[in-house]
This record gives C-alpha cells, sequence and structure tokens, in this order.
C-alpha cells in the first residue's frame, strides 16, 4: 500500500460522492451537515494525495472529469463492499450469541403473529429475537446485506426472490373491504367481476407487491382497477375505506380489527395473501425458528 492509498480516509471518500451526486458543493455540504469550507479543503486533499482532478469547478456548479467519474464508481462498490462486510461481521455475532433480528410489517400482527412470538420466545428462552419494523423491499435488501436473519412478508413480495428462500408460515387469502353503506356491503360473497367499475384504494406500490398482485389479478378478470389513492400504513387504508366510500382488495386477518364503518366479505377467486418468511442462509437457530413459528400460527 503506497503512501497515498494510506492517508486517504472513507470522510474524504463519502465527501466526493455526496458532491459527485449533487454536482453542488453547498448543497452537498448542508446534506451532509457540514459548512462548505471543511467540505472543500477535504476535496482538495483528496485531490492532491490522488494527484488527479475530480471536478470541473466554475461559479456555481461543478462537474465530474473522467477521473472523477471513475472514482465515483468506484466509491460506490468500496461502500457496498464495506457495508456488507460489517453486515456479515454483526452477523456472525449475533449466531455467536444466539440472536435473531427479525424484519417484519406491522400488518402481520392482525393474523396472531403476536401470541406466536410470545410461545417461540417460550420455546426458546436463551434466544434473543429483535423486531425490526420495515417495508417488504428494505426486508430483501436488509436480508442479502445481513442486517437481518429473517424477513416476514406477504406472499406477493416472495415472486422472484433468488437467491432469497421463501418459507409459508400462515396461508391467508385476500377478500375485499369496503365501506357499511357501499352498494356492494349486502353481498355474502363477492367476485371480481362484481368490483370492475368500482374506486380502489391500494397500499402503495414502492412498499408492498400486493398491489401488483392483484391488479393482475384483476386484469386476468377482464379489467384494471381504478386506483384512486395510494397509501402506506393498512390502518391509513381502512380509514381511507370508511370515509371515502371506496373500497380494497385486503388479507382476510385485517377483518380482526373490526374496523368501524368497514365490511369485509369473502371474494370467490383465490388471491393468496400469506404470511411467509425469507432467509438468505440457513443456519441452527433459523430453522427451528421457522418451524415454531408455523406451528404457532396454525
Amino acid at each position: 500500500m503506497d503512501f497515498a492509498t494510506q492517508r486517504v480516509t472513507l470522510k474524504m471518500l463519502r465527501y466526493f460522492y455526496q458532491v459527485a451526486h449533487t454536482e453542488n458543493f453547498s448543497l452537498a455540504a448542508q446534506q451532509l451537515n457540514i459548512t462548505k469550507s471543511p467540505l472543500s479543503a477535504q476535496i482538495r486533499e483528496l485531490e492532491q494525495l490522488m494527484e488527479v482532478e475530480l471536478f470541473l469547478r466554475d461559479t456555481r456548479n461543478v462537474q465530474l472529469t473522467p477521473a472523477g467519474k471513475q472514482l465515483q464508481k468506484e466509491c460506490r462498490l468500496i461502500f457496498d463492499v464495506l457495508d456488507t462486510s460489517i453486515s456479515r461481521v454483526k452477523q456472525r455475532y449475533r449466531v455467536d450469541h444466539q440472536t435473531i433480528n427479525i424484519g417484519l410489517m406491522s400488518s402481520i400482527f392482525w393474523a396472531g403473529f403476536g401470541d406466536a412470538l410470545y410461545q417461540l420466545q417460550q420455546s426458546y428462552p436463551a434466544t434473543k429475537y429483535n423486531l425490526i419494523e420495515m417495508s417488504p423491499e428494505k426486508q430483501k435488501l436488509a436480508l442479502e446485506q445481513g442486517r437481518i436473519d429473517i424477513g416476514l412478508v406477504r406472499y406477493a413480495d416472495t415472486v422472484n426472490v433468488a437467491p432469497l428462500t421463501m418459507t409459508s408460515l400462515y396461508r391467508e387469502k385476500m377478500m375485499v373491504a369496503l365501506p357499511e353503506h357501499h352498494p356492494l356491503a349486502n353481498h355474502k360473497l363477492l367476485s371480481l367481476n362484481h368490483l370492475s367499475e368500482q374506486e380502489f384504494v391500494m397500499l402503495s406500490r414502492e412498499n408492498s407487491s400486493s398491489t401488483d398482485w392483484i391488479i393482475q389479478r384483476c386484469q386476468q378478470s377482464g379489467f384494471h382497477p381504478n386506483i384512486v389513492q395510494q397509501v402506506v400504513e393498512p390502518n391509513m387504508l381502512l380509514a381511507v375505506i370508511s370515509t371515502r366510500g371506496i373500497l380494497s382488495i385486503v388479507p382476510e386477518s385485517y377483518a380482526s380489527l373490526a374496523w368501524p364503518h368497514v365490511r369485509f366479505i369473502p371474494l370467490r377467486e383465490m388471491i393468496a395473501a400469506d404470511i411467509c418468511a425469507l432467509t438468505v442462509q440457513d443456519t441452527p437457530l433459523l430453522r427451528p425458528t421457522l418451524n415454531e413459528l408455523k406451528q404457532a400460527l396454525q
């Protein structure tokens, strides 16, 4: 390792990367929560140590030189490797200290996960289970980076997730949620065809694959659902249904909330809403944990 490489710090690289992303020193300094002066000093020192020009500067903005563009690519690789390596060390520590990080969505508690977790802890009192609420997409990334050991998601979020492994824990299907005074509210059973002319509220497509999964099933029935609002949280979804007079297709466990002025009606078509576990690798702790959860949720 030469002298210049020894002097280059992660702080310099992270500061450079932020300026490269914003192409503006003032904006980069604001996002880094520092003043412009030390940011400029770090970039100048980095250029001197590497003996390259990284930016073309004018009075307002900066542009990356070819060398700067290359360093931007290398920084992305460096940060990814560093983050993954640190996560793997933490994961190794968790294995040695009988700790399991579980990523999950809050809505799975409506399907009885709270009691299942209690039974799990009683069966394995020496194991520490850390619950971390995050969206399914964030869970997948956290699994790949080794920050969590198990991700609990809906079936729709398990499609095409290789190299992650999926284990179904709790079988569940979708049903219709609609206001109590909706014209369809008196039906005992609804088909997708009944919903073709209705307005929908759905969970955000960025946070859950279930919305795309439902859209696909509606299209197979000959229509595209008219989605007039998307929300992030299931509680907000039910609140919108009760106040706006529009409907949604939701997992049947949502009905356990008995939300005021909302009715839940079975759906003729089978749309899977299973709660599933996503994992990266099998360990002596994971398999018994998944088996216990599966039994407790039955």
